[in-house]
């Protein structure tokens, strides 16, 4: 295996960071979860509270293993190396538990970010989600540490309870929100991840070698990559209800293809997986993208996300690129 590399987000996938199937539903769901979860999710969230989903409906549970196998074969397929979470160890489950109960190994985005060659431990707002840095560690450790990589953990924030003075304050940043095209990166802030202390600490890590700009979006969305998914230069798919002051300025005179807020929310439409500029991964539930797309000349390879994407997630917030074939510039 050779440097971790990953400028853009397109260039041919060579290695990648994919989650694994595992969630336990927390007691009590965190406010912020209610502003962009689709009501059907909140539905089965309120359901299946505090139990796993393998526990509380095994046929679901089935069909999202069968679903995450699907696209490993699919990336298995086109010589990508994949690594797969390691399970949370009991003591790891456990990590601020008595603030926030939710478990989820299914998307791993949020809890890692690497541009160029800089791998980044974010700092996540959701309480629950801050412990899935320990089995990233675990997964790529070795990995990381035999190659170029460097290896900067945010500092980490502070264990005060949802909704007390203070506990949004620090910096947060999440996977999610941060889109690399060379040297320029975007950060979508939305109020239930990143925020402004955490591009700030972004901007201060990477130097001045490199430009990072915010871009407001709205509470309904977790991330940018709910509302924004670039497929080559020139080509996005967007659900423009999704951005506070318009579209990014970087994207005039690109080709758009326009999502619905409710299929941006709901079936996370504007969340794929690409795996060069012109092959991208997309939802089966999603025909009418997937032919605008092979209009917009590229190839769609479709594998069903149903069982998944109604937890708050899809395609992109499953995996993370290690290694992108593609030149700084």
């Amino acid at each position: 295996m050779g440097d971790i590399c990953v400028n853009h987000e397109w260039g041919r996938l060579k290695e990648v960071v994919v989650g694994y199937p595992y969630v336990k539903y927390p007691k009590i769901s965190p406010p912020l979860v209610h502003n962009f979860v689709s009501k059907a999710g909140i539905s089965r969230y309120q359901k299946y509270a505090g139990k796993t989903l393998e526990a509380a409906d095994p046929e679901l549970y089935r069909q999202q293993v069968q679903q995450i196998d699907a696209v490993i074969k699919i990336l298995q397929d086109h010589d990508v190396i994949v690594h797969q979470l390691k399970p949370f160890t009991a003591e790891e489950e456990q990590y601020l538990a008595n603030l926030d109960d939710f478990t989820t190994q299914f998307f791993p985005r949020g809890a890692m970010i690497v541009i160029g060659d800089t791998f980044i431990e974010p700092a996540l707002k959701l309480i629950g989600r801050r412990k899935e840095r320990f089995p990233i560690r675990r997964t790529i450790g070795d990995r990381l540490k035999n190659s170029n990589a460097r290896v900067i953990p945010m500092p980490v924030a502070s264990p005060i309870p949802y909704g007390q003075e203070g506990w949004d304050e620090t910096p947060f940043l999440e996977g999610g929100d941060v889109f690399v095209l060379g040297h320029d990166i975007y950060v979508g802030c939305s109020g239930n991840a990143s925020n402004d202390a955490g591009i700030d600490w972004l901007q201060a890590t990477l130097g001045s070698d490199y430009q990072v700009h915010k871009i407001p979006i709205t509470k309904h969305f977790l991330h940018l990559d709910f509302v924004l998914s670039i497929l080559r230069p020139g080509l996005a798919v967007v659900c423009r209800e999704g951005f506070v002051n318009g579209l990014p300025a970087f994207l005039k005179d690109w080709r758009l293809i326009d999502q619905s807020f409710e299929d941006a929310q709901s079936k996370l439409s504007c969340n794929h997986l690409v795996l060069d500029e012109e092959t991208v991964i997309v939802a089966s539930e999603l025909p009418d993208l997937a032919q605008a797309l092979r209009k917009a000349g590229q190839k769609v390879i479709t594998t069903p996300m149903s069982a998944i994407y109604w937890q708050g997630g899809s395609l992109r917030c499953w995996h993370h690129p290690l290694v992108r074939e593609s030149n700084l510039e």
